[in-house]
This record gives C-alpha cells, sequence and structure tokens, in this order.
C-alpha cells in the first residue's frame, strides 16, 4: 500500500487513490468555522490518475492540510507576523505569480476555469448585495466599495482562502501572519484571485501574451519577524545547508554571544553589528579571529536568511575589522623546519609495535601527512577499505564515505615508495576494512542537537595528534602541529618542479578556475609525478625501548 508522510493511500473501487488525514483535537472547533470540516480531511486522486500522480497530489493536499493546522495554533497563540498595508499587497504579488505558475502545472480547460470562478463570485455578490438576485445592479463591480464593506471582505474570507490556496503559499513561504495581517492579505488577495482565473482561463485557449496584471504588483519587501533570533536562524541555515561538524562547532560560540547580546534578529542594525564586532577583540580573542569567524560567520548565516527573505536586511554586510600586518619570525612560511620534521618523524618511526589504535595513529599519520599533503582529519578517517590498487599504482582513496573532506569530493592518491617499503601495505593488511586509527562505536550514537553535534572519533584522533606533536617540542605558536604539513608537501613539491595542478589534486586543493578543473591528472599523472618527490632521509638509532630503528635526519 502506497504511503505519503505517514498517510496511507488506499484504492476505491473506480481505481483512483484515497487517503484520510484527522484533525487534531486542539484545532477541529477553528478548522470547522473556516473549513466547515471537524474530525478529518479527505482526499480523492480521481479515475485514471497513476499511483505516482496520486502521491504527487496527495503530497499537495496535504501541505495544504497542514498549512492550515499551522496557521490556526499561530494565530490561536498571538503568534504571527504584522505586516503594513504595502508589504500585504507585496505578498500578494508573489501569492499570484505562485498560484498562476502552480495552476498552469495542472491545466483545465477555459470552460473548467469558468466555473472555478462562478462559486466564489456569487459569494461575493451575496455578501455584498443580498441574497435577492433581483436587486442585483446589472452594471456594476461587486468590489466598488469593497475597502468600506468590511462585513462582506469577513464573509469572503474563508471561501478565498480556501480556492486561492493561501495557506498552502504562505507555509511555503514559511510565514505566519497574525490576524489582522491575515484578513488585509485576504482582502488583497481576493480581487487578484479573479484576475489570477482569467489569465488561466486566456492560457487555456492558447493566449500566452504578457500577463499586464502582474506588472502591477510591488515588490514584498520582507521586514524581520520579530519572534526570529539568531540561535533560530543559525539553526535553520544549519538544517537547510548541512555545514560540517567542524563550522557548526567553530560558529556555535559565535550565536551563542549573538544571542546574548540580541534578542531579537530585528534589533540588529548595522551600526550596532559593528560595535558588537569591534567589542570582541580583547586578549582572549584577536582582531584576525574576529574577522576571519565572528564576523564571517554572521555575515554568512544572516546573508542566507536574506536570500530566503526570512530578514529584510544583513546587518554584517558591511562589517569590517582592521586587522594589523601580523609579525612573523619565521622565514619558513607555515611549512615544517627541517628540526621539526626531524622531531616528529622520528618519534613516528620510533613506534616499531603500535599496540593500540592511537599508537597505528602516531606512527603512520604523520608520514601519510608528510608524503601526500592530506588533510590530518583526511587521513585520520581512513579505512583498510581505502586502500586501493589501481592501474598498478598502490593508493589511498579519501572519500567523503569515511568522513568529512572540505571539497566534498573523492580522490584517489598515490602512496609514496617509501611508505610502501615501510611497510604501509602490511599495516593495512593486518588491521581489517574498519578504521585504521580509531575504533568503531559498537551502538549508534542517539540523534544529537544539529547545534551542537558530537565530536567524530576521527576528529579527537587528529587532535591527540596535534598533542603529541607539540609535547614532541614543536611548539612555536607560528606553525600548526598538522597542517602545516600541506604547507611542507606543496614547497617540497615546488622545489622538486612538480606541478601545482599535480600537487593541488593530489592534497586536495579546489581548482583556482573552471579552466583548471579539466583535465584532471590521472592516478598515473600523479604517481609519475610523486616519483620526483625526494624521499625524507633517514639514519639508524636506538629508540627509548632499546631497539634499533630509523629517524628523519634532515627534511627533503
Amino acid at each position: 500500500m502506497a504511503r505519503v508522510a505517514g498517510i496511507k493511500l488506499t484504492t476505491n473501487k473506480d481505481g483512483s487513490f484515497g487517503a484520510r488525514n484527522r484533525i487534531p483535537a486542539d484545532v477541529q472547533d477553528a478548522y470547522a468555522n473556516l473549513y466547515s470540516t471537524r474530525w478529518e480531511e479527505r482526499f480523492n486522486s480521481g479515475p485514471g490518475v497513476t499511483a505516482v500522480l496520486a502521491r504527487a497530489k496527495c503530497r499537495d493536499w496535504l501541505s495544504e492540510i497542514e498549512a492550515r493546522i499551522a496557521s490556526i495554533r499561530a494565530e490561536r497563540n498571538g503568534e504571527g507576523r504584522t505586516l503594513t498595508p504595502q508589504q500585504a499587497r507585496g505578498l500578494v504579488g508573489e501569492w499570484y505569480n505562485w498560484f498562476v505558475g502552480r495552476r498552469s502545472a495542472r491545466p483545465l480547460s477555459a470552460a473548467s476555469w469558468e466555473e472555478e470562478a462562478w462559486e466564489p463570485y456569487d459569494v461575493l455578490r451575496v455578501a455584498v448585495w443580498g441574497r435577492d438576485h433581483a436587486s442585483w445592479p446589472q452594471e456594476r463591480d461587486p468590489f466598488d466599495g469593497w475597502e468600506e464593506n468590511a462585513k462582506a471582505r469577513e464573509q469572503v474570507r474563508p471561501l478565498v482562502a480556501d480556492r486561492a490556496e493561501t495557506a498552502q503559499f504562505l507555509h511555503s513561504k514559511r510565514l505566519r501572519l497574525d490576524v489582522a495581517s491575515r484578513e488585509m492579505f485576504l482582502d488583497f488577495a481576493c480581487k487578484d484571485f479573479f484576475e489570477a482565473i482569467d489569465v488561466l482561463k486566456r492560457r487555456a485557449r492558447g493566449d500566452y501574451g504578457p500577463d499586464k496584471h502582474a506588472e502591477r504588483f510591488s515588490a514584498f519587501e520582507r521586514s524581520t519577524d520579530p519572534a526570529l533570533t539568531p540561535w533560530m536562524l543559525f539553526a535553520r541555515w544549519i538544517a537547510e545547508t548541512q555545514p560540517t561538524d567542524a563550522t557548526v562547532d567553530r560558529w556555535r560560540s559565535v550565536f551563542l554571544k549573538l544571542q546574548e547580546a540580541f534578542p531579537a534578529c530585528g534589533g540588529i542594525t548595522p551600526e550596532l553589528a559593528q560595535d558588537w564586532a569591534r567589542g570582541l577583540i580583547g586578549s582572549d580573542r584577536s582582531a584576525r579571529t574576529v574577522s576571519d569567524v565572528w564576523v564571517v560567520a554572521p555575515r554568512t548565516v544572516f546573508g542566507w536568511a536574506r536570500s530566503q527573505r526570512l530578514i529584510g536586511q544583513n546587518p554584517f554586510t558591511e562589517v569590517r575589522i582592521k586587522v594589523p600586518r601580523k609579525v612573523t619570525t619565521r622565514d619558513n612560511g607555515k611549512a615544517f623546519a627541517s628540526d621539526e620534521i626531524k622531531k616528529i618523524l622520528s618519534a613516528s618511526l620510533a613506534i616499531t609495535q603500535a599496540r593500540t589504535k592511537m599508537e597505528a595513529a602516531k606512527r603512520w599519520v604523520p608520514w601519510l601527512c608528510a608524503y601526500t599533503g592530506a588533510r590530518s582529519g583526511e587521513i585520520a578517517q581512513l579505512r583498510g577499505a581505502d586502500y586501493v590498487e589501481q592501474e598498478g599504482v598502490e593508493a589511498i582513496l579519501i572519500t567523503p564515505a569515511a568522513g568529512t573532506v572540505k571539497t566534498k569530493q573523492a580522490r584517489v592518491v598515490p602512496l609514496h615508495e617509501h611508505l610502501i617499503e615501510q611497510g604501509f601495505r602490511e599495516f593495512v593488511m593486518a588491521s581489517g576494512k574498519g578504521p585504521l586509527f580509531y575504533s568503531e562505536q559498537k551502538t549508534p550514537t542517539a540523534a544529537s542537537d544539529a547545534t551542537n553535534p558530537p565530536k567524530k572519533r576521527y576528529v579527537k584522533v587528529r587532535e591527540r595528534i596535534a598533542g603529541w606533536v607539540r609535547e614532541l617540542g614543536v611548539t612555536d605558536p607560528e606553525v600548526q602541529p598538522n597542517h602545516a604539513w600541506r604547507h611542507t608537501f606543496k614547497q617540497v613539491c615546488d622545489r622538486y618542479h612538480i606541478s601545482e595542478r599535480v600537487s593541488d589534486a593530489i592534497a586536495g586543493h579546489a581548482a583556482l578556475t573552471v579552466g583548471r578543473g579539466y583535465g584532471a591528472p590521472s592516478l598515473k599523472d600523479k604517481a609519475a609525478c610523486l616519483k620526483r618527490f625526494p624521499r625524507y632521509q633517514i639514519e639508524e638509532q636506538a629508540s627509548e625501548r632499546g631497539q634499533r630503528t630509523t629517524s628523519v635526519q634532515t627534511g627533503p
């Protein structure tokens, strides 16, 4: 039996499909007043409809019911947006285009559209002139004096709301209006409903000329919902855009702080946003951090909200933080120096028997980063199944299936011959198909708060590797204990004339231009170039355990 969002579709004797949706008890009275049914709504697809089309129609029908229920609850709870007359008129313009476009996708004959307008128009005339048809003026428009006839408008609104599908439109826009704004919106929509029907009749006759009526509408300028908070925007942005856990974790503190300063989005002006950002700079937060994180985060999320018309403006668009030129004391940029390379890779080689997953990570993650330029997190999340051999080339597959990949694209990275000689293949074969550097979770984690995702196990591995590197004596704050391998790899590639295009493909840097994205290097191309990447020179020395092992002497 087919189902739609929890609603069961049944097959009727005439071949049509039907469904039933119960009206929640808390809205039954209000629903009955507006839509003349109290207990449930029933759906019928009509005969001669395929199951696929029936499900699509049922989804539309169910969305309409849910929108009605949400609107009733919002009004009852005193929630909803307040619109000015100009905003209400602009919103009706959006509804008009939405309705005409939606109904054009389900074409009827011109006669059917004529019938569609008869009942609403009769209800309108009865509301304005009474039930005595003989007394109706022949040459007058029932909309004459419409603005002054509050009783007529009140009688017509429910039918307009139903036939014009306004509740579903507002639901699609994620808009909830207060009672007065909703009534004003429906009053405007009533007249335009008949104009929309006229356009649909014209198109049914084959006339697709310009819609002059649509040109009359002003743009709907959406002001910010007074109930909308920065934290609510952050949560919606996460749900819609699905950012990485690292981004959510980094920006979470930004929006917690922003929520403290501004309980509602509508209270944030560009001037206040600028003052707030400047006030964040202090001993625990540099101007660079404020500029790169604390300004970028709200600018991004509020920019998204503006594009979704949840807010009227993005107050962070013009916020700027002056960042002093950074004083650096290193002459090697962000790459490791030779002595730092020696400390890290020597310590890795000193681990001759990895008794735990973490020891295995210390043994292999630095070396893999050194010879691939991959992000440490990409290496920490590797699985045994990600070791591959293609076209005679031994390689690792860095894939979003294993965890986070910044570019969201998988890539195959050839293994340097020195890694093979050190026994990486044998280590993988002995480890099985699962994660190489952390233990799999035996029981699945329960659904968590999207704004506070639990830290992935491979992220903890990456962080512990960074802490271990600091303990080894690589303590210069100007060099990052994990990320510096990417700079080192690119530096060595450049020194040995490996093209930037190839080194980018290996390291997983996105192409700078569209043209660079064409004709990406093949695995054989990358492997051939990697042969020019020199080995890290090593010498024999004794380990702390009294065993003979090898250690890095100098960088390549």
